[in-house]
């Protein structure tokens, strides 16, 4: 007989018999008479086409196409249930979650300030938020892992809306050292100097070392970190100086160190990126443009700090 399809029912049926080997048992498992049972395993094999089982002595023995079948069965109901658990988390996430991801240096500063904010906001959220480098969330978002990014990466794509943002850097300066003295920072202030910085392929770093490399300024030695409070800790030890964007010097304040603007130009630019609004339901989209005026409103009084 050609295959014209089976239900849930036949295969859920033959599944429990294969894992009870009892009729009787897959009967119980699934809440229903045993006949109930037997004429879903023959409706199965009607349309399948060939015998799932032999008959002896009222047992049911699988055939060879059976556990063939079986193990196709087994395979398939497995991504299944992956699917299904993945579906589940989805409906929760719609019904009251925001996955936010931002790149390191934001991800311990601005974004644990802003979701505080949309907390009140929202009492029956529940909010989880991420550190990633920049160079991964696009794709994040992109799969729909996240429902909020903020990344340094300057690539614009039509995957995702995106918001562009630039901060001033600003100069971090120990305690103490004769630079504090000045209002603003010249690019030769850093000759002789240990040089705090991010990463080598981050902007930030570029810039800077581009307009050290122009003038002809040389620091005493540069220090290599990954993480913006690592390089406000190293300053508030006196280990050197550092220059961060606005949002992060404001807590390089609040940790007692020195905050001084710069003469030259080194700015910081970064974006939030967002599913399109098509991929998210119109409450996450609400959401979202709460935390994205909570995040500019912390900017701003970030400049507004510095003047």
């Amino acid at each position: 007989m050609a295959y014209r399809g089976f239900t849930d029912s036949q295969i859920e049926a033959f599944m429990w018999i294969m894992k009870t080997s009892s009729a009787t048992e897959a009967a119980s498992k699934m809440l229903i008479s045993q006949p109930a049972i037997s004429r879903l395993i023959k409706q199965l094999e009607a349309r399948l086409g060939f015998d799932l089982f032999e008959r002896h002595n009222n047992r049911l023995l699988p055939t060879r196409r059976g556990t063939l079948f079986y193990d196709e069965v087994e395979r398939v109901y497995i991504g299944l249930h992956h699917l299904r658990q993945f579906a589940e988390r989805l409906k929760e996430r719609v019904a009251g979650q925001l996955r936010v991801v931002s790149m390191p240096s934001f991800a311990v500063s601005l974004v644990p300030d802003a979701a505080t904010l949309l907390a009140e906001q929202f009492p029956d959220l529940e909010i989880s938020l991420y550190s990633y480098r920049s160079s991964q969330i696009a794709e994040e978002v992109v799969a729909q892992r996240f429902d909020f990014g903020i990344t340094t990466d300057p690539r614009i794509d039509p995957r995702y809306q995106s918001f562009q943002y630039s901060l001033p850097g600003m100069c971090l300066i120990p305690p103490g050292h004769p630079l504090e003295a000045k209002a603003l920072i010249d690019i030769e202030d850093f000759a002789n100097e240990t040089l705090i910085c991010g990463e080598p392929n981050e902007q930030s770093r570029n810039r800077i070392t581009q307009r050290l490399r122009k003038h002809a300024v040389s620091p005493k030695k540069i220090w290599t970190v990954s993480l913006g409070e690592m390089a406000i800790r190293l300053v508030a030890n006196g280990a050197g100086l550092a220059v961060l964007n606005a949002v992060s010097a404001c807590y390089a304040k609040r940790a007692g160190v020195v905050v001084r603007p710069l003469a030259f130009d080194i700015h910081y630019d970064f974006q939030i990126i967002l599913p399109l609004e098509k991929d998210l339901e119109p409450a996450i989209n609400n959401i979202n443009a709460e935390l994205i005026a909570l995040v500019e409103q912390k900017i701003f009084e970030s400049l507004k700090m510095f003047g």
